[in-house]
């Protein structure tokens, strides 16, 4: 007598089947990022916290400017999100960090523009902090996401 429901044994053998598609995925080689994506996701970086943190340099500003300035903000760094989402995924896994750089120059890479960040907080306030961030974060994500598609053999 069997105890396994024959059910079970088919959703097991479909289980098995998506994990090997995935682990094949996986171990691919991945697509080289198009051109034009390392600068696109800096500057949408940057221009998203540059717009955020305008809101705090021109405090006579009105109301309808600044939430102007507020909701582009958000709606460009939603749309590096999403781009970064679209691009960088491959099939099988999300891709969170780049292949090809290593976890600490990725930390160094992006604590070094933190000390400007907080030196421009200090002095300016917020505005100083979000464009700052904002440009120098950007920067960041330009340089390592050039650096990624140059690994991965892309001309």
């Amino acid at each position: 007598m069997d105890d396994t429901p024959a059910t079970s044994a088919a959703r097991a053998a479909a289980a098995l089947r998506i994990a090997e598609t995935a682990r094949t995925a996986a171990a691919q080689r991945p697509r080289p990022l198009p051109s034009w994506y390392p600068a696109a996701n800096g500057l949408l970086f940057a221009a998203g916290f540059t717009l955020i943190g305008l809101q705090w340099v021109v405090t006579t500003a009105p109301w309808q400017l600044t939430a102007g300035c507020q909701l582009a903000g958000a709606v460009l760094l939603v749309v590096q999100c999403a781009l970064a989402q679209r691009i960088e995924r491959r099939p099988g896994i999300i891709q969170t960090v780049p292949r090809f750089i290593s976890g600490r120059l990725l930390t160094t890479a992006y604590l070094v523009p933190l000390a400007p960040a907080a030196v421009l907080c200090l002095a300016f306030g917020l505005a100083g902090l979000f464009i700052t961030t904002g440009v120098s974060g950007g920067l960041v994500n330009w340089l390592l996401l050039h650096r990624e598609r140059s690994m991965t053999g892309a001309a």
